[in-house]
């Protein structure tokens, strides 16, 4: 049978119980341990999970030999710290959005990186979305041509939720741009170099911390346009990720929340007659192909399709799909936006730990 893969959890919160759920579909993945600094947390994964260790500190679960690989499921402001951590003593890591939380860290995440022989991946969901591969086939296959310029909008009221998980309170939304820029540059080949970045400031509530909406404009090497708008407190109804790509020979749109609650994925293209009109295109986020197979977990089977890559890369059949310099392209651009909107929007220059050689 398969090698065993004992994962540690670190942060037991909403997302990593969605995760814990997808592990029932791999008969390799055990549930060793749960580390949470927070005793409430840890008195619910005993209940939850009477057979896994508990560790205040993820530290200790890392020295107890007893993973092999970690979950990183903490607040964005640890992910770069338990990831070093977890690489420099060999253990896996599947590691959630954003990769870092600083500028800074990049460079000491890619350095551990390089160093430890363990398996980095990154769970940015949105890249194992069902229309994302649509559109990349549709690249691939010549029917869009070279993009020029691209689009892409995240916009959930998040309510209360801010509350229930305090990181998000006065979280500037820019920073959590891999949703958004993950799908877009499996689409531009190149790295976003500059950026400039406005931020509204805060009109619902009033509170000064509090920024409503930000928007970056971004450019590559070859003046490859993306503009990106991230919202998470505003009036729309229906939570959105809306993409789209201007090809020199076509384009393709995923559409935000339409009437009635769904979106449209369309094409058109130049290549093929009678296709120049919009078609609209049969696909969604889900994968089909995945609706039989048990605890699929969420995000129309993106989670099982992660995790699916992250034991895969593990057990060495193939590197992971979104390994350590993917997961920096679509983080860092966010931190270098944040960067340029408290500069009042002026143009800041994009690094990256791999431009030095």
């Amino acid at each position: 049978g398969l090698k065993e893969i004992r994962i540690g959890v670190i942060g037991y919160g909403i997302r990593s119980n969605v995760l814990i759920g997808a592990f029932g579909a791999f008969e390799q993945i055990a549930l060793a341990a749960v580390a949470d600094p927070s005793a409430k947390a840890r008195d619910k994964a005993a209940r939850d999970h009477p057979g896994a260790a508990l560790f205040e500190d993820f530290r200790q679960m890392l020295d107890s030999g007893g993973v092999d690989a970690v979950l990183i499921e903490s607040p964005p402001n640890t992910h770069a710290e338990c990831a070093i951590e977890a690489l420099s003593r060999g253990v896996h890591v599947l590691c959630d959005v954003p990769a870092v939380h600083e500028i800074d860290e990049a460079q000491r995440l890619w350095d551990a990186g390089t160093r430890s022989k363990a398996i980095y991946s990154f769970g940015a969901t949105t890249n194992f979305w069902g229309y994302v591969d649509t559109c990349v086939a549709l690249k691939d296959k010549g029917l869009l041509g070279k993009p020029f310029y691209c689009e892409a909008e995240y916009v959930a009221d998040l309510g209360d939720l801010p509350t229930v998980t305090p990181w998000r309170k006065h979280y500037e939304p820019i920073r959590y741009c891999t949703h958004s820029l993950g799908p877009i540059l499996k689409w531009v080949d190149e790295d976003l170099r500059e950026v400039s970045c406005f931020d509204t400031g805060s009109h619902v509530h009033g509170d000064p911390d509090d920024h409503d909406a930000m928007v970056a404009i971004y450019r590559t090497q070859s003046r490859v346009v993306v503009k990106l708008l991230i919202s998470f407190c505003n009036s729309h109804p229906a939570p959105f990720h809306r993409y789209v790509y201007h090809g020199t020979k076509g384009y393709f749109e995923k559409t935000h929340s339409l009437a009635g609650g769904e979106t449209q994925v369309l094409f058109s293209t130049k290549e093929i007659y009678g296709m120049d009109g919009l078609t609209r295109l049969p696909v969604t986020e889900s994968r089909p192909e995945l609706s039989d197979v048990p605890g699929v977990g969420e995000h129309g089977g993106a989670d099982y399709a992660m995790l699916k890559d992250f034991t895969d890369a593990i057990a060495g059949i193939k590197a992971p799909a979104v390994g350590m310099r993917e997961a920096l392209r679509m983080t860092l651009p966010g931190l270098y936006a944040l960067k340029s909107a408290q500069m009042g929007g002026s143009v800041v220059r994009i690094a990256y730990p791999w431009d030095n050689g």
